[in-house]
């Protein structure tokens, strides 16, 4: 081939200020060959002249002053193109083809410098530039003739065509399967064939005309291979997603000493030119390294680390707070002296209702932010020593005893700073599949049942984080970070010494559980068994080193299996043969504390059963059911809840369609168009709530009268209206008068207060819980931990103000992007997801001041909140309990695509709107949804939310009244 036509190359390192935030996507490639051909004007042959590098990626942040580095590639004949590039690349901001907030390359750049790529010197114009010509490719490849043992490094993603037997084996693939995703699909026959397809095709389209087929390849062997899928995509013109991984990894190659110079040439001309499909995005990239290291390939380096990020302040105050939470000690540790906290925080304070914008307090010198900042630092430099870790044997939830390695605590803040950079930096990679796995095992596992699912192969993945192969971790870590010091600094954590029972050992295996990054790399490694389960058909469900596959029948569970265990083997993991097996849906089986049974799922203890989720039917539409008709049953459906009474008698409640009360022969009698829908004796009713537009009847409310029964009227969302009420033994001054003096009392206070931020915080962790996220949360298991010691209400509206913070800011990871949530706000709400909170939580606000009202409590003395005007605070107090409903219910909405981001708008002052028809939906959703029934804390009974709502607040007036100890509302 006449690769002289490619020739000369010339190569531009770009360097990039930012001048407004900027988000990416991991791999950079994609939006940033957009952001240039647009720049250039989209020429036609673009992709026949250009490539870019994109060492950045992997970095997904940007703040002013930041600046971002990118090679630009010109081809032979490239030379107008690179000048207009140039030009463009000057004239930034202003020059940008794309203006607004939110695009990763828009105007918010402009040029910093420009420099050769193979010289390193500065250039001004692109004749300053020097050219790598077929003489500079002769010298190179030169350097490599002869060599016999070479590392094969991919510093992007590639797409590879399997070879064409591959494909016809598995019936025609189509889309990513046609492609090598793992070591057994890529032979050194195959990759050299690929080398060559690429420059030949590339000289075909530029009009060669002589360019022969591949009759003979070179006789490379490879000797090792470490390959795995990583998931990428970008967004079109038409602003829809389109995927577009590729494998990466590492590959150990032989080639013959006598390696003809022309494959040679191909070789080492392919690191500039990239192979596979998407060279123009960068994809394909790859370093030929000899056995001793050395490359001849000029590699550019991003602009900054890391760990260089990792010495931010706000990051770092973040691993502080979280260290000192003790959320990083295991579960045993707490008291050992090794591992104890430095200090104890400061009372945090509160300064809104909802206690969500509270912001911690913490003294000065709290923080050693300069000695933090100076190790992370040397980390950069490579001359950190790595401490010895502790290690501690604790015995196992089911038997069997694992070894815990801890840090000294100025080094488990050093790596959860790191580990914080890390996993904001993955998660666009991570969360693509975790979304595909579904927020909630249970939700996924009952639809699946509903979808025809009847079995599940149940696997254990044994010893996994002692099982963790290093090496294969490092070439992750590489093929995503390449270079970056931070490779270095996280093995040097993972390879440091333990010190246990007098002795201390090297450790050359396993992630080092007791260890802040485990749980992230944990991740990481099984990322590619994801993408593995998922290219092969099969529907996965995993936490961690437990998962599941569901399956139609039994001979797809085996397949799973076989499929699992030859994924796992390629990382040199196994299955646990004991905890492994095929079961039958029906039969029933475990997984995440919940026993699936049928469309069944029974959340378990550890000792106890905690709640019953499959009592009734999904709330969600399926091909005979469209979600209008969903809305309009719900909306009809006939609701009146009967909630047992202090002593004797019976609440009953009211909602749904028009309703006609009346009397008859000592009964009340409940009618909703000539139907009767309850008959209760009158001498069993306590009180009456109506939610709507109800009618009762003028004999009905004499005889209500008569049996002192109030009748209480709220509107259909809850808001209170007033009481028919007997004025003789109806009053509630005594009741009021004993609240006041009660909510005087400081240590009363405080006790009522505790229970409900306990509460809500529970509630919040369970939440998480269900969506997958709760595998660190440092905040609230501090909070509850501190809890019992607190002793003033800022101490308590501090801890559910920063952990509420941390709660929104996990469900913030699983909404859409379009939705733009980033933690609560109001007064208005600036998005749609808050949009949602703000109307949830009036409901449940108006509600629980109608059941205050009811119970004859005082709503304007409350115990938690502060007073103003006429907010009912006692409301507010009583509702912290239930506030994860509207958040459930607005979460499942948006999960199923019932509430999207165009329901809404925005006026010109940025508040957010929600139109009528998503308005009604939501609230027909969360009203049906307190006709749900559970199981409290202490009861042996279910019960309707609003019904526990009514439970909760008895148990605040026998507090008042009696003295008896107040229980929030707390799921079982």
């Amino acid at each position: 081939m006449n690769l002289g036509s490619l020739l000369p190359l010339r190569g531009l390192v770009i360097t990039l200020r930012c001048v407004a935030a900027a988000r990416l996507s991991f791999f950079h490639q994609p939006a940033l060959t957009a952001f240039l051909r647009f720049l250039a004007g989209s020429p036609p042959d673009y992709e026949l002249l250009i490539r870019v590098d994109a060492p950045e990626s992997g970095r997904v942040r940007y703040q002013a002053d930041d600046h971002y580095r990118f090679v630009l590639l010109g081809l032979a004949g490239s030379d107008d193109l690179l000048d207009k590039l140039l030009s463009g690349l000057a004239g930034l901001p202003h020059s940008a083809p794309k203006q607004g907030e939110g695009l990763p390359f828009a105007d918010n750049w402009r040029l910093e410098s420009v420099q050769d790529m193979f010289t390193g010197n500065p250039v001004s114009c692109l004749a300053e530039t020097c050219c790598y010509d077929a003489e500079a490719l002769q010298a190179e490849v030169a350097l490599w003739a002869g060599q016999q043992q070479v590392q094969w490094q991919w510093l992007s993603p590639a797409l590879l065509l399997k070879d064409k037997q591959q494909r016809e084996a598995a019936g025609k693939a189509k889309g990513e399967a046609r492609y090598v995703r793992d070591a057994p699909d890529l032979s050194g026959a195959l990759l050299c064939s690929r080398v060559y397809t690429a420059v030949a095709d590339l000289l075909r389209r530029r009009g060669e005309a002589d360019v022969v087929p591949l009759t003979t390849v070179a006789a490379v062997e490879i000797t090792a291979a470490h390959l795995f899928w990583l998931a990428a995509g970008y967004r079109g013109a038409d602003h829809h997603y389109r995927e577009m991984g590729g494998v990466s990894g590492q590959l150990g190659l032989h080639l013959p000493v006598d390696l003809p110079l022309a494959w040679w040439a191909l070789l080492v001309l392919g690191q500039y030119l990239g192979i596979g499909q998407r060279t123009t995005f960068g994809w394909g990239r790859y370093l030929l390294m000899n056995a001793d290291g050395g490359q001849s390939y000029r590699r550019v380096f991003p602009a900054s680390s890391l760990l260089m990020l990792a010495q931010a302040q706000e990051n770092l105050a973040q691993a502080w707070d979280y260290v000192q939470a003790g959320q990083d000690i295991p579960d045993g540790l707490q008291d050992e002296p090794e591992v104890a906290r430095w200090y104890q925080p400061e009372d945090e304070d509160d300064d809104g209702e909802d206690a969500v914008d509270a912001a911690e307090t913490m003294p000065d010198d709290a923080l050693p932010l300069a000695g933090l900042q100076a190790d992370l630092e040397r980390l950069l430099l490579g001359d950190y020593p790595h401490p010895v870790t502790q290690g501690y044997w604790l015995p196992k939830a089911r038997g069997g005893m694992h070894l815990l390695a801890v840090a000294p605590t100025h080094d488990r803040v050093l790596q959860r700073a790191v580990q914080q950079v890390l996993a904001e930096s993955l998660r666009a990679l991570l969360m693509a599949q975790r979304e595909s796995r579904g927020e909630d095992a249970s939700l996924v596992i009952r639809q699946a049942w509903a979808a025809g699912y009847r079995w599940v192969y149940e696997g254990d993945i044994q010893d996994f984080f002692p099982s963790i192969d290093l090496e294969r971790l490092q070439g992750r870590l590489v093929a995503m970070y390449h270079h970056d010091p931070v490779v270095a600094a996280v093995l040097g954590w993972l390879k440091a010494q333990v010190r246990c029972a007098g002795e201390t050992v090297a450790r050359a295996r396993g992630l080092p559980l007791g260890s802040p990054l485990s749980g992230l790399l944990a991740e990481l490694m099984l990322d590619d068994f994801d993408h593995d389960m998922a290219a092969a058909g099969f529907r996965l469900v995993r936490t961690q080193d437990k998962f599941v596959v569901l399956c139609q029948d039994p001979e797809e569970a085996t397949r799973a299996r076989q499929a699992a265990q030859a994924s796992l083997a390629e990382h040199g993991l196994q299955l646990h043969p004991d905890k492994s097996r095929l079961a039958s849906l029906e039969q029933g089986f475990e997984h995440l504390d919940y026993l699936f049974v049928s469309n069944m799922a029974l959340h378990v203890g550890r000792e106890a059963w905690l709640a019953q989720l499959g009592e009734r039917e999904a709330q969600c539409a399926t091909d005979s059911q469209s979600l209008e008709a969903m809305v309009k049953r719900i909306g009809q459906r006939q609701a009146i809840h009967i909630g047992q009474r202090e002593r004797t008698g019976s609440f009953v409640t009211v909602t749904g369609d028009p309703a006609v009360l009346s009397t008859l022969n000592g009964q009340l009698h409940v009618y909703r168009k000539d139907e009767l829908l309850m008959q209760l004796p009158w001498n069993s009713v306590e009180m009456v709530l109506l939610l709507g537009n109800h009618q009762v009847t003028t004999q009905a409310m004499h005889t209500a009268l008569d049996h002192d029964i109030p009748i209480h009227l709220a509107s259909g969302k809850g808001n209170y209206k007033g009481c028919i009420t007997h004025n003789r033994s109806s009053q509630h001054q005594s009741l009021w008068v004993q609240q006041i003096l009660a909510f005087q009392d400081e240590a009363k206070v405080l006790a009522c207060a505790k229970e409900v931020v306990q509460a809500r915080l529970i509630h919040m962790k369970e939440t998480l819980r269900h969506r997958q996220l709760a595998d660190e949360l440092p905040v609230i298991n501090g909070a509850l931990r501190k809890l019992p010691k607190v002793d003033s209400l800022a101490s308590l509206l501090g801890y559910e103000g920063s952990s509420t913070r941390e709660y929104f800011a996990r469900i913030a990871s699983i909404l859409p992007a379009d939705f733009q949530f980033e933690g609560r706000n109001r007064r208005p709400p600036r998005d749609p997801f808050n949009v949602l909170l703000s109307l949830g939580y009036t409901q449940l606000y108006s509600l629980t001041e109608s059941v205050v009202r009811t119970v004859g409590l005082l709503p304007w003395q409350g115990f938690y909140h502060q007073p103003r005007g006429r907010h009912a605070v006692l409301a507010s107090d009583l509702m912290e309990p239930f506030r994860h409903l509207v958040e459930r219910s607005a979460l499942s909405m948006v999960a199923r695509g019932e509430i999207v981001a165009a329901d809404f708008r925005y006026t010109p002052e940025r508040a957010c709107l929600i139109s009528d028809a998503a308005r009604r939906k939501f609230l027909v959703l969360l009203m049906q949804s307190w006709e749900n029934k559970l199981t409290a804390r202490g009861d042996e009974a279910a019960k309707s939310w609003l019904d526990q709502l009514r439970a909760q607040t008895l148990s605040l007036k026998g507090f008042v009244t009696k003295g008896t100890a107040f229980h929030a509302f707390r799921m079982r």
